[in-house]
């Protein structure tokens, strides 16, 4: 253990550091969070640290925290901390060791809920991984720590438990930097109204959404602006990386798009600081380090109100109307772009609003859940168990794609005038649709107009089938929320679909649990279950399909089928053309309606 002054009086605190990773491995806000729980944490508690070796450089930098290095949290590692501390707390979302003496008050971190309320993300390994881990950790601790009310929510929501503190983390970076409000305001008025990029710092998984903020660059470009897009964080995700420069160059913008790898702390607060704005589209958020670090630095923010986002930012930024549809996307990033005012105002409430948020704050909060866990331990010896409740599915998502459209098609839109009435006419209320939508349509602004109020909407080019197989794989990916998936062409008014065509198909999907797929037949008098594909049977079915790209269109898919793959990709076609079964359903539709393709 190495020498060390000890702290303030109070509790006696075990901090587990083992699992942190090396910050070239991608610490980020974990690690942040470490080295302000060090900073701080001692002047309030009696505190030891179990870290690994490779962060061995923390005795150096923290001289008064009592350290020992140790090679893993097993029980066998950490006994003689273990029974020296009062309070055991593990802040890196999750806990181990995996059994901890009855009589030690732990507090786990639960950073974010995201698998429960974002399931369609996640590998059922990755899922049943999570449950385990976060059951376990909400079952044994003594008290939780959340790191919004939103989160806060989601662990009652879930699992039904109520001993959790609410503990707000701070703007690192900003807190780091030392700039206080006249310097950033100093700074601010050096880099200029007219600075010349938007930034968004976001590791590019599903739900940070890269995809549609670089479609909605496309989209103002075409209309005659031109709004250069800093992305930072892709380095470590090279395929994601590639993917989203080849969406840059098929939307003709590969030229506003700087695809930044990770960059050292002082390189990132400058591109953040001397940007025109940040535009921060994320659809999950437990907290956002970014934005406390954008408002603190004087940076205006146009962001995604999802989640915990406005319960962090209040009035302080400027919300999108709609995330999920580039159009809408576009409007808002044009009028951010363009609105020096509102920038300005921008910057001084967020200036303000940051002050909510500090390293200092947040080890005060913790140091009062502390209190309460060996508060809670001297009255029970275990916590009571939890009620996990499963999170649920929607019952359709539909993805329809719109090219080629004909005049008559354009005067039906014009009739219907709402998009979104017009998909409930096809596939009922409660279908969640994502429109698919030929990139050339967008130049024609009564169509972007009736496109623009859709809940969700992806660019694709329509002369290209691999660009449609990417669109659908997307919208797989990150907006099919439901157990059955359909995709569909628009053509003749969406007169093949009705609502009571699609709710008869399902129900019969549902009664026949061995059905990997169905379809109406109006042929038939009763539901008929086909047989699995022979092997010939399914490598010609494949060949058939490829040929004209990989997207399976026009048959009512069943989720748990698909076993995580991902229609509009090589694995998903095969799979479904060599093992998936039939349902052929006896609807009887209009008798100009063509039938569902199989």
């Amino acid at each position: 253990m190495s020498e060390a002054v000890m702290g303030a009086a109070g509790p006696r605190v075990l901090l587990n550091l083992v699992r942190l990773l090396p910050s070239e491995k991608g610490a980020g806000g974990a690690g942040r969070l470490a080295l302000a729980l060090l900073a701080h944490l001692p002047r309030r508690v009696q505190l030891r640290v179990a870290i690994p070796p490779h962060w061995r450089s923390l005795i150096l930098a923290f001289p008064t925290v009592s350290f020992e290095v140790v090679d893993d949290d097993s029980n066998a590692s950490l006994r003689r901390l273990l029974s020296w501390c009062e309070c055991y707390v593990d802040p890196l979302n999750g806990l181990r060791p995996t059994l901890i003496d009855p009589k030690i008050a732990v507090i786990g971190f639960v950073l974010d809920l995201q698998h429960l309320r974002m399931p369609w993300l996640y590998t059922e390994e990755q899922m049943a991984g999570r449950l385990a881990e976060y059951g376990y950790a909400i079952d044994r601790s003594d008290w939780l720590v959340a790191i919004s009310e939103y989160e806060r929510k989601n662990l009652a929501d879930f699992y039904g438990v109520d001993r959790v503190s609410v503990v707000h983390l701070a703007g690192f970076m900003a807190e780091d930097s030392g700039l206080d409000d006249q310097a950033v305001r100093a700074k601010r008025a050096s880099v200029g109204d007219e600075a010349p990029y938007l930034i968004y710092p976001a590791v590019p998984w599903p739900h940070k959404n890269h995809e549609i903020l670089i479609q909605a660059i496309g989209i103002l470009n075409r209309r005659g602006l031109r709004v250069p897009l800093a992305l930072t964080n892709t380095s470590g995700h090279a395929a994601e990386k590639e993917r989203l420069g080849r969406i840059a160059v098929a939307l003709g913008v590969d030229d506003l798009v700087d695809l930044h790898g990770f960059l050292d702390e002082g390189t990132l607060l400058n591109l953040l600081i001397s940007s025109r704005g940040m535009v921060f589209p994320s659809l999950y958020e437990g907290f956002g380090i970014p934005l406390v670090d954008a408002m603190a630095l004087g940076v205006p923010v146009l962001t995604n109100p999802a989640t915990a986002v406005p319960e962090i930012c209040g009035s302080a930024v400027t919300y999108m109307s709609n995330a999920s549809n580039a159009l809408a996307l576009a409007n808002d990033i044009a009028a951010f772009w363009t609105g020096g005012a509102l920038r300005k105002e921008l910057m001084e409430r967020g200036l303000e609003r940051a002050r909510d948020f500090s390293s200092e704050k947040m080890v005060a909060n913790l140091a009062e859940a502390i209190d309460a866990a060996v508060a809670a331990k001297a009255i029970r010896t275990l916590p009571p168990a939890s009620r996990f409740t499963q999170p649920r599915y929607n019952e359709l998502a539909v993805f329809v794609s719109y090219a080629s459209l004909t005049e008559t098609d354009r005067a039906h839109f014009r009739e219907a005038g709402d998009i979104n009435a017009w998909h409930v006419r096809a596939f009922g209320p409660d279908a969640d649709v994502t429109i698919g939508l030929d990139v050339t349509l967008i130049d024609d602004p009564e169509l972007s107009l009736f496109f623009g109020a859709a809940a969700n909407l992806i660019l694709f080019d329509g002369s290209d089938p691999e660009s449609l197989d990417s669109a659908v794989a997307d919208f797989a990916t990150r907006y099919d929320h439901a157990e059955f998936q359909l995709v569909t062409a628009y053509r003749d008014g969406l007169s093949a679909y009705s609502a009571s065509t699609v709710r008869g198909v399902i129900s019969a999907l549902r009664l026949f649990a061995k059905a990997d797929c169905a379809g109406p037949d109006p042929q038939l008098q009763d539901c008929m279950l086909e047989k699995e594909p022979s092997e010939q049977e399914g490598v010609i079915a494949y060949h058939r399909h490829r040929g004209a790209g990989l997207v399976v269109h026009d048959a009512l898919l069943r989720r748990t089928s698909a076993r995580g793959l991902k229609n509009g990709t090589v694995a998903f076609l095969s799979e479904y053309c060599t093992r998936y079964r039939r349902l052929r359903v006896p609807i009887v539709r209009p008798q100009t309606a063509p039938p569902w393709e199989a």
